[in-house]
Parts: structure tokens; C-alpha cells; sequence
């Protein structure tokens, strides 16, 4: 067979005349290079963004090629947080090349990372176009140079489990480009004859879009560009009546102020640079006070602000040393008139919790602050050819609404175009106009405010200064005894110790394992995950030996909201560096606020290891770039009493560590100096634990052992049961009905955005109305209902309207649904109130509920590598008995590895075993008249015998399953042709 054909798996030939390809990927990973290399010549425009598709054709290998290439996402954001625009390019891309795309080629950079955050970004990104995309993809790897003499194969094995997840997707379909040398033709030649392989085993079929998705893209771009055509005539007319109002006077000022405020990473300094024409402000890393720049611009004197960006959370977590620089801000523009710039990042995503955030933030001077803002959208090179307007309307109600809050002024400036001095005169238009409309009126901020945040730093400095007096004071007097304690205890003797142990403590997402990396200089625990068991790394550091142990993190909450299991990984700890840990660091990331609620939270963890914790711990700050030119003793001053007491409570001991200058070995040497002075003043004592609490902690889990094997042991006979009984009988079903129940913030609606394997609820808002979604899954038509989330207290204290919603979430399921999913986040502590607050929910559904409810465990990856019987059996009988009421029923998902379908797979199974053992009956809400209540006490009486004779087959079973399976004998009852043949017991009350 000549090398350009390809013959099928029944001896045809497929060498292709015409090949049409879509390129889809991260930013950054090369696509427009590769079409360029493919095509053999300069197509797309690679260094710039893509911003809609582009379609290019040429001839290569003797074949007609056409090439698609398409916007990128970021490659650690997941699909909600791109850009509407750009999931309805990615959409529209494969109608570009009619009848559809012989193969999309999923184009990765070899050379950058790839873990399970960027597996699920492209997992849900690609499954835009439906989960049938896989079937002719083919994983394209750029920069094939990078490689140098490892081959791909080596490559994607040392890659780990995620990339290789990946590829098995794509049914292990991978090709290598070079765009550095495209003298080499055979390279691309050998990956269209893959899509001719490809296309061979499909039966020569190609992908086909289904056509309603195409068809509501296109709807919503028709909407969108009358929507366009509104905002553009709107916006105009109200400059022109500005125009007109004030003709013929004289409104451009000779001076103006203007104060840059938004969030982190927004490029408020680079917007600075821009508006000045010159690097005035350092970018790129975070601003921590207040700079002030002026000068000359378009014939006006101008000066601009700079503030503390903060993160989009509330504003009550924004640390009170910035929240006093955001509200100072204005003063430093004093006398004269000042324009509030609000910085929006016009390639990220903008959502209900990020408008909350800006809106509480900017409300910290007054609810008047919206008269005097104008929203300066950055990063405009990413639009390309869309317009502003266009941006706008496809981002939804959150930004449209935040932009009429500011009286629907807003501007765009792309900061990689400076020398466009248009864009800068046209923005101090726009503010002279704005002025001009308040009759020349500036943002003035109440001097009551501006006096009590003055009146605050001075106290501050007051305090700082005596705060290092004290330190300095208590240091020497320390030294001085430390010295003296050595002599006597190591006289003769070198007073540096060749061994140090340290244990990590501290709440989720403070930094622990990331400080533990810039302890050992190297990267030995995972960051970026839950550390889920204690994780013990050592090394040499500075010249000593150095164990760290890692430990699970806790949230923000009481230690009664604690999980077992963490809170005995806590303890377990200490035990991990014998004979006892020279210091206890409790880690706090010292970018968020710090309330008393922190500290109670605190306490009460590291209490867990007795009260003698804090004379061996030490405050360990992470994220100390953060700080700026701010002292650490400033920070401590300004964020309160609840941070000062805890520190008071550590013996004054704490340190800073700044991951992003880890190079800079002096800020571990000196924090291994403390833990040595530390140590000496305790007469060289490690931290030792009681010795019964850690023996209690082994009990309790050499207890739950032999539970957790009953419990998986009675699971499996129950399934092994069911199937035997049903045995020779199809009861997989065509259509599922599921309605998802729990308490707020369980994961409801990540959990319907898992098992339909998209983003169809919006989650992480409230749902305040049942929600219906359907979709394919698994080859069943499934249909999920969200609804109302309660709080963990009596139903007596849930509102009328969330009770109504609940009990209507049945009849959104016509038919009735054949599951309720009772969803519980695992990672929360489980105790009698909640299982009494969990009861008393679902049985305003009726007492029936529980024969037909599954126990839906969320956030899997916070198990780790314990199993959730270990789980179940260690968080005590609460969580037990609920679990026994629905007939011991559980799954658990993580809604964090959306790519691992098999998680959703068996989670229908067991939906469709249940319906198998309910006789196929869905679950229904009886009127309560008499004879509604003469079913119920039927039914109960049905199901209670029903449980006996169920009891009965499940120990007959398990005598003869085994037998039956290797010596063919008969089971222990009438073969029947399907499971109603089953007579139900009879119950007569009349």
C-alpha cells in the first residue's frame, strides 16, 4: 500500500482530497502557530489573541486543507469564568467548515504544566460542542523542539495520570508538531494520514454539531447585536445632550485628579502608565499603599492614584490596612476636582460575586461615589474586532447593571498600545463631560470618615512604635537569657541543633504546604490541593536535617464544624516526627482579614493538642509580597485586637515568609534561628503531646476498622443481592429523574452541573427557585431538579416559600422522580442537629421519602486516600442513622474531576438498582385526605414487609449466590420472568 492511502479495517482505501480542521486550546498553547505550520505558510497571526475564528485553506500533501482556528481560554479557569463571546465562538467554529470538521485537534504546549485543573478546563471547554467531541479529537502537542530526545510516549508517562486521563479520552490520538522547523514536511503529512486513520474507523464520518446548539448560538448573537445598536445609540445621545447643555463654554480643565480602584490583577498601575504616557507605576506586582504620580497629558495636569487592589471576595475580608488606603485614596487628590476610575479586566469573566464585591468595596466612601465613577476596562487588545458594546451585552445582567449604576460611562484602553495617545484624550473627554454634567462638581468624601481613618493610622504608628520597642526590649533580654541557658546546657558544645522537626498547622488555602515548600527549598508537598492525610517530607536545610509535617487544613468555623477525621489527622501530627516537634507553626495568610471569629477558630483547633500548645508555636505569615513597604508589626497594629491576642498568645513569636522571593534563603535560616531561640529558652524541650490523647486517637481508629469492613461488606451483598435477584433482566433505564435535596452551600448545584456534565445550574449564588435541567448521560434521558438549600436548623425556621419549593420539586419530575439526592458536603462536620434538621426537610415530603433517597456525598477530593466508609463509620451515629434510613445508600462525587465519568456512570446504576427494589413505583406525594392516609399506612405496611422478606433473600442469597454461579444449581425460589412477578405482601385494614 503506498504510504499516502489508508486502508480501513475492512481493506478500503481513505486517502482524502478534502481535510477540514478546527484548532481549540488554551491561550498560549500555540494553536495560530500550528495552523501556520500545517498550512505551510504565514496564515493566522500568532503573538497576538485570537479573538473570533479565523478560517484559512490551502493545499498541502495533495489534499484541499482548511484550517479553523479559534479563541483560547486561560488554561486554569474553568469554562464559567470565559468570556460568553468566546464559548459562542468556540461553538460557531465548527460550522465554519460545512459539512462539519473532519477532526478538532486539541492543541497543548508541551513544555507547560498539565494537572488536573487544566484537564478539567479543557474537559469542559471542549464539551461546549457536547460530550461527543471526544470521538474526533486528536491531542495536537506544540513546541515539539522543547522535547529534544524524549520521546512524546516518555513525556505524557511522566506527565502523571491527568494528561494521560486526557488522551485515553481522546482514544489515545496524539501528534507532535515543531513549528520552530517546518522545512520538515513529514511531520505534517503523517498527521493527516491520523485523520484519515481516524476518519476510517468512524465509517469516513465526520463531526456533526447538533444543530439547536448552533441555532440558539445564533439567536443569542441576534439578540446581542440589537442589544448593541441600543447601548451605542444610548451612550451617544447622552454625550451629545452633554455637548449641547453646555455649547459654546469653554469645559476642558486645565487640571485633573483621578483615583485608580479595582481589584487585584485588574491592571490598575499599567492603566496609570498608560494615562501618564510613562512607567510612573511598578506593575506586576501588588500595590500596598497609595502612590501618587502627575503629569502633563494632552495639555491638562494631571494626577493619578494608585490603590490596593483587592480580592473579589466581601469586603469584610479585605484586610484593614487596605481598606483605610482605599478610603484615604481621595484625600491625596485634595484640593480639586477627582474622577473615580473603576478597573475591570475586560478578559475575565464578571459575575453576581464579583459586582457584590466591587459594589461593597467602592460603597466605602458613600453611596455617592457611583455619581463620580467611570468603568475603565483594561487588557483591550483582547476584544480584537469586538466591540465594547458587543463585550458588554454578552456578559450578562452583572456587568450591564454595575455599568448603569455608574450612569453608563465606561472606556477601554489597551495598555500594549500606548503610543495610540487618542484613547487617553478621549478618556479625559469623557471625565471633563462627567464634571460638566454635575455643574463642574468633584467627588467630595465625608471629612467625618477621612478624620477617623487618619485619626486610626496615627494610632497605628503610635502602637507600631511601641510594639517594636517591646520586641526589641523583650529580644535582648531573651538573648541575653538564651545565651546564658546555652552555656549551662551545651557548654563546650556547638549551639546550633543538627535536627529540627516542625508540624504545619493552620485553616484551608492559608499557604501550609507552599510554606513547607519554601522551607525545603523544593517542591515536596502538592500545593493548590486539599492535603486531605498528614503528609511528612524531610531534607537538609541550612546545615540541619529538617522534617516537615503537613497537616488538613480547617475552615473558618467552629471546631465542632470539623470533621473527625481532620481533627484526628491534627493530633496524629505531632506523632509524626518522634520523639515531638520542635515548633508548631500555625500558618495564616496574612492577605485576608483577621476577626475575632479567626481566632476563636484557631484556638480551638490548636487546642486540640492541649492547652502547652502555644509555648512551642510560632505565627508563620504567608504571602508576605503582599506587605509591600508595610512593616509586618504595621500589619499586626492595623488588623485589630483578634490578631494582636493571638499573637500575645504565641509568646510574641511570628515571621513572614514571601513565596515569591523564595530564592532568598535568609528568611528560612532566620526562621530556623527563632525555632533554636525558641527552644533554648524552654531549656531545649520539644513540644510533647499527651500521650492518652494520642492513644485515644489510635483507638478510635483502630475502632472504625472493623466497622468500615462491615459496612462495605453489607453495601456489596446488598448490590450483589438486588443483581442476582433481577438476574437475566435489563433494568437499565431510558430515563432518570433526579431531585437534588440539602442544606445551603452543600454543592447542589456543582453536583447537577457534575452529573449532567455541564454547567447548567449557576452555582455558587443562592437558589431561591427549583431549577430543571435535562440532558443525555450515560445513554439515559436524565432530568435534574436543583432546589431552595436550608439552613442547618429546625424546618420551623425555614421560610414558607423555600418549604412550598421544596415540596413543588417533586412535580417538576412528571411521573414523580425516581431519586431524591440528599447532598451533604463531607468536608463539614455531621452532627444530631444537622441529622434533625435533614429529617424534618425531607419528611415535609411525607415519611415515604427515604425509600427512595441516596445519600450524595460532595467535595470527594477532600477524602484523600480515605475510603468514605472510614468516613461514615469515624463522624459517629448521627451521620450512621441517616445513612441507615435510606436503606444504606451513599455516593460520593467529586465535582472537581467533572472528567471522570465513570463517578456519574455508577451513580445512575444505583439510582436504577433502587428503582429495580421499588418495583419500578417512583416517588409520589399523596393527597392527605382518607384515603391518601389509607395508602400510606398500606404502603408502610408493603414496605415493612417487603424489608423483612428482603432481610430473608439477602441471607439465603448469600448461602447460595457463590454455589449457584459455579455449580449451576437452582436459586432458592421460582425462576420468574421479571421482578413484578414478585407478589407484594398483602395488608388488609378493612
Amino acid at each position: 500500500m503506498a504510504a499516502d492511502v489508508v486502508t480501513s479495517p475492512h481493506g478500503e482505501e481513505h486517502r482524502l482530497s478534502e481535510l477540514r480542521i478546527v484548532l481549540l486550546g488554551g491561550r498560549r498553547s500555540g494553536k495560530s502557530s500550528a495552523g501556520n505550520t500545517i498550512l505551510g505558510r504565514e496564515e493566522f497571526e500568532s503573538g497576538i489573541r485570537t479573538t473570533q475564528c479565523v478560517k484559512r485553506q490551502g493545499e498541502v500533501a495533495g489534499r484541499q486543507v482548511t484550517v479553523v482556528d479559534t479563541p483560547g481560554w486561560w488554561k486554569t479557569c474553568f469554562v464559567n469564568d470565559t468570556a460568553e463571546l468566546d464559548k459562542q465562538e468556540i461553538v460557531r467554529s465548527v460550522s465554519l467548515c460545512p459539512p462539519g470538521p473532519c477532526a478538532l485537534f486539541l492543541v497543548i504546549n508541551v513544555n507547560s504544566a498539565f494537572k488536573e485543573t487544566h484537564r478539567r478546563s479543557v474537559v469542559e471547554h471542549l464539551e461546549l460542542l457536547s460530550e461527543r467531541v471526544w470521538r474526533n479529537t486528536i491531542v495536537l502537542f506544540t513546541r515539539g523542539d522543547w522535547l529534544a530526545d524524549t520521546t512524546i510516549e516518555q513525556h505524557i508517562e511522566t506527565k502523571g495520570r491527568d494528561l494521560q486521563e486526557l488522551i485515553e479520552k481522546c482514544s489515545n490520538r496524539y501528534h507532535v508538531l515543531n513549528n520552530e522547523n517546518r522545512a520538515d514536511g513529514t511531520q505534517v503529512t503523517e498527521l493527516l494520514e491520523k485523520i484519515e486513520e481516524m476518519m476510517a474507523g468512524h465509517g469516513g464520518s465526520h463531526y456533526e454539531i447538533d444543530r439547536r446548539l448552533l441555532q440558539e448560538v445564533e439567536e443569542k448573537r441576534r439578540a446581542v447585536e440589537e442589544r448593541v445598536k441600543q447601548r451605542m445609540m444610548k451612550v451617544q445621545k447622552q454625550r451629545k445632550t452633554l455637548r449641547a447643555l453646555f455649547k459654546g463654554e469653554e469645559h476642558r480643565l486645565s487640571e485633573l485628579r483621578i483615583v485608580l480602584l479595582g481589584g487585584r490583577l485588574s491592571g490598575k498601575s499599567s492603566a496609570g502608565n498608560t494615562i501618564l504616557g510613562r512607567e510612573e507605576f511598578e506593575s506586576g506586582r501588588r500595590t500596598a499603599q497609595c502612590v501618587k504620580r502627575q503629569g502633563e497629558v494632552a495639555g491638562r495636569q494631571v494626577t493619578v492614584v494608585d490603590t490596593p487592589g483587592w480580592w473579589m471576595y466581601s469586603v469584610n475580608d479585605t484586610a484593614e490596612l487596605d481598606k483605610q488606603e482605599i478610603a484615604r485614596s481621595v484625600s491625596l487628590c485634595l484640593p480639586g476636582s477627582c474622577a473615580l476610575f473603576l478597573v475591570i479586566d475586560v478578559s475575565l469573566a464578571f459575575r453576581e460575586t464579583i459586582k457584590r464585591s466591587v459594589v461593597e468595596h467602592l460603597e466605602l466612601f458613600s453611596e455617592r461615589v457611583w455619581r463620580h465613577t467611570i468603568v475603565l476596562f483594561t487588557r483591550g487588545d483582547w476584544l480584537g474586532d469586538t466591540t465594547i458594546e458587543q463585550h458588554i451585552e454578552t456578559k450578562g445582567r452583572d456587568l450591564q447593571e454595575l455599568i448603569e449604576k455608574c450612569g453608563n460611562r465606561y472606556h477601554v484602553l489597551n495598555n500594549e498600545n500606548r503610543a495610540d495617545g487618542t484613547q487617553v484624550t478621549e478618556l479625559l473627554e469623557k471625565i471633563e463631560e462627567m464634571m460638566a454634567g454635575h455643574g463642574g462638581s468633584h467627588y467630595e468624601i465625608d471629612g467625618m470618615l477621612l478624620q477617623e481613618v487618619e485619626e486610626k493610622r496615627r494610632a497605628v504608628e503610635e502602637r507600631v512604635k511601641k510594639r517594636m520597642m517591646m520586641v526589641q526590649k523583650r529580644r535582648m533580654m531573651k538573648f541575653q537569657k538564651q545565651r546564658k541557658t546555652l552555656r549551662a546546657l551545651f557548654e563546650g558544645e556547638e549551639h546550633r541543633l543538627s535536627e529540627l522537626r516542625m508540624v504545619l498547622l493552620g485553616g484551608r488555602e492559608s499557604g501550609k504546604s507552599s510554606a513547607g515548600n519554601t522551607i525545603l527549598g523544593r517542591e515536596e508537598f502538592e500545593s493548590g490541593i486539599r492535603t486531605a492525610q498528614c503528609v511528612k517530607r524531610q531534607g537538609e536545610v541550612a546545615g540541619r536535617q529538617v522534617t516537615v509535617v503537613d497537616t488538613p487544613g480547617w475552615c473558618c468555623a467552629s471546631v465542632t464544624d470539623t470533621a473527625e477525621l481532620d481533627k484526628q489527622e491534627i493530633v496524629r501530627s505531632v506523632s509524626l516526627c518522634p520523639p515531638g516537634p520542635c515548633a508548631l507553626f500555625l500558618v495564616i495568610d496574612m492577605n485576608l482579614a483577621f476577626k475575632d471569629t479567626h481566632r476563636r477558630s484557631v484556638v480551638e483547633h490548636l487546642e486540640l493538642l492541649s492547652e502547652r500548645v502555644w509555648r512551642h508555636t510560632i505565627v508563620l505569615f504567608t504571602w508576605g509580597d503582599w506587605l509591600g513597604d508595610t512593616t509586618i508589626d504595621q500589619h499586626i497594629e492595623t488588623e485589630g485586637r483578634a490578631l494582636q491576642e493571638l499573637i500575645e498568645k504565641c509568646g510574641n513569636r511570628y515571621h513572614v515568609l514571601n513565596y515569591k522571593n523564595s530564592a532568598d534563603g535568609t528568611q528560612v535560616t532566620e526562621l530556623l534561628e527563632k525555632i533554636e531561640e525558641m527552644m533554648a529558652g524552654h531549656g531545649g524541650s520539644h513540644y510533647e503531646i499527651d500521650r492518652m490523647l494520642l492513644q485515644e486517637v489510635e483507638e478510635k481508629r483502630r475502632a472504625v476498622e472493623e466497622p468500615v469492613k462491615q459496612r462495605m461488606m453489607k453495601v456489596q451483598k446488598q448490590r450483589k443481592t438486588l443483581r442476582a435477584l433481577f438476574k437475566g433482566e435489563e433494568h437499565r433505564l431510558s430515563e432518570l429523574r433526579i431531585v437534588l435535596l440539602g442544606g445551603r452551600l452543600s454543592g447542589k448545584s456543582s453536583a447537577g452541573n457534575t452529573i449532567l456534565g455541564r454547567e447548567g445550574f449557576e452555582s455558587g449564588i443562592r437558589t431561591a427557585q427549583c431549577v430543571k435541567r435535562q440532558g443525555e448521560v450515560a445513554g439515559r434521558q436524565v432530568t435534574v431538579v436543583d432546589t431552595p438549600g436550608w439552613c442547618c436548623a429546625s424546618v420551623t425556621d425555614t421560610a414558607e416559600l423555600d418549604k412550598q419549593e421544596i415540596v413543588l420539586s417533586v412535580s417538576l419530575c412528571p411521573q414523580g422522580p425516581c431519586a431524591l439526592f440528599l447532598v451533604i458536603d463531607m468536608s463539614l462536620a455531621f452532627r444530631e442537629k444537622h441529622r434533625t434538621s435533614v429529617v424534618e426537610h425531607l419528611e415535609l415530603l411525607s415519611e415515604r421519602v427515604w425509600r427512595h433517597t441516596i445519600v450524595l456525598f460532595t467535595m470527594g477530593d477532600w477524602l484523600g486516600n480515605t475510603t468514605i466508609e472510614q468516613h461514615i463509620e469515624t463522624e459517629g451515629r448521627a451521620l450512621q442513622e441517616l445513612i441507615e434510613k435510606c436503606g444504606n445508600r451513599y455516593h460520593v462525587l467529586n465535582n472537581e474531576n467533572r472528567a471522570d465519568g465513570t463517578q456519574v456512570t455508577e451513580l445512575l446504576e444505583k439510582i436504577e438498582e433502587m428503582v429495580a427494589r421499588n418495583r419500578s413505583v417512583p416517588f409520589s406525594i399523596e393527597e392527605r385526605d382518607g384515603e391518601g392516609l389509607l395508602f400510606e399506612r398500606k404502603q408502610k405496611c408493603f414496605e415493612e414487609e417487603w424489608s423483612r422478606r428482603e432481610e430473608e433473600l439477602i441471607e439465603r442469597m448469600s448461602k447460595v449466590v457463590v454455589d449457584s454461579e459455579t455449580e449451576g444449581s437452582a436459586l432458592p425460589f421460582r425462576k420468574r420472568r421479571n421482578s413484578s412477578d414478585f407478589n407484594p405482601p398483602s395488608c388488609e385494614f378493612y
